[in-house]
């Protein structure tokens, strides 16, 4: 059965403000608000926590408080009670130094560090807002606004001109008709020794998990249709020349017609062989991405859902592994392939 909760109608002006704050909120507030656009599309609850990774009843939560208060009920409000030690002001400026290093804040003693601890972050309210809390109560402002302790991931300096090649990719996309067939196209590895994610296990204990006596590894080549959804798959050795020209070639001979490719600029597309190949198909268009910018290629979605799913806190022989990453995509219908890859909100 559906789930008929949805959010009241919203007023012209409420609907502009949600748009904004989509755009220029901090924190958390900017996914509440998409969380009320998608609801006032009609997507049901279930699905927006499923897009947003959060629990139906944080959406419920957001919905409800939408309906009584409109977008500023979508802000943090104090709770009932004995009155928090850290107001409006000093919760406003957590965020703000939050969002650059404190080498930004200042030269002097105990800004010479390289991240904010909460006794760091302690010292800074006292020192520019005159307010004194122990650390402690700083960890639970932070918990309250949504934020956690958790590494950072490393980002490569972007290339000069990628928003623009970025923009001519889009436009060429937008240029093709219907009997042209978008694909983008990406390689990733997958090993026996396997990545190690959280998962839920005794307090106090820590689950081994058995490092394979020999490792070993093989690359997924994979190809998303975004238009169909359809994914094409093979696995390969390793990245290089001559496995790519036989994906192509699969590729080729599973979609007819026009084809636009899209993909990065790895040594093993811009061969003098694969370019030979590329000119040899008259219905074959390959564009390539900017330099270091894996997340505007949609399959490095797919491989990242793969990885935490199938190839985590798991030792596997290599064809276990292979089966798994066959099964995972049987699967995944279209219409997922499209959501998880970025491309789809329904």
């Amino acid at each position: 059965m559906s789930d008929p909760k949805t959010v009241r109608s919203s007023t012209s002006s409420e609907r502009q403000t949600l748009e904004a704050m989509t755009r220029e909120a901090v924190g958390r507030v900017a996914m509440r608000a998409q969380m009320i656009l998608l609801s006032s599309r009609g997507y049901p609850a279930p699905k927006i926590a499923e897009i947003h990774d959060v629990a139906k009843v944080t959406v419920y939560k957001w919905i409800d408080r939408f309906d009584q208060h409109g977008p500023e009920g979508l802000y943090d409000q104090d709770r009932e009670g004995r009155p928090r030690k850290l107001g409006s002001a000093a919760e406003a400026e957590l965020e703000r130094v939050l969002e650059q290093p404190p080498t930004e804040e200042g030269t002097g003693e105990g800004y010479d560090a390289s991240r904010w601890t909460a006794p760091r972050l302690a010292r800074h309210l006292e020192e520019e807002l005159g307010v004194e809390v122990h650390p402690d109560t700083v960890r639970r402002a932070l918990q309250r606004l949504e934020y956690s302790w958790k590494r950072p991931r490393r980002v490569l300096p972007k290339p000069s001109g990628w928003k623009k090649r970025l923009a001519e990719i889009e436009r060429r996309i937008q240029q093709t008709g219907t009997e042209t067939t978008v694909l983008f196209e990406d390689e990733t590895e997958l090993r026996r020794f396997p990545p190690l994610r959280r998962a839920w296990m005794p307090v106090g204990k820590q689950r081994p998990v058995p490092v394979p006596d020999q490792n070993g590894k093989f690359f997924l080549y994979g190809a998303l249709d975004v238009g169909s959804g359809k994914v094409i798959t093979e696995t390969y050795p390793k990245g290089k020349t001559c496995y790519v020209e036989n994906f192509l070639k699969t590729i080729l001979a599973e979609i007819s017609g026009p084809i636009l490719l899209i993909w990065d600029r790895a040594s093993w597309h811009v061969s003098n062989a694969i370019q030979d190949l590329i000119e040899a198909e008259s219905r074959l268009e390959v564009l390539l991405l900017p330099s270091r910018t894996p997340e505007a290629n949609p399959v490095e979605d797919l491989w990242r859902l793969l990885k935490n799913q199938i190839a985590a806190n798991l030792e596997q022989s290599l064809d276990a592994l292979k089966a798994a990453c066959e099964r995972f995509f049987d699967r995944l219908s279209p219409d997922e392939a499209l959501q998880k890859a970025g491309l789809t909100t329904s």
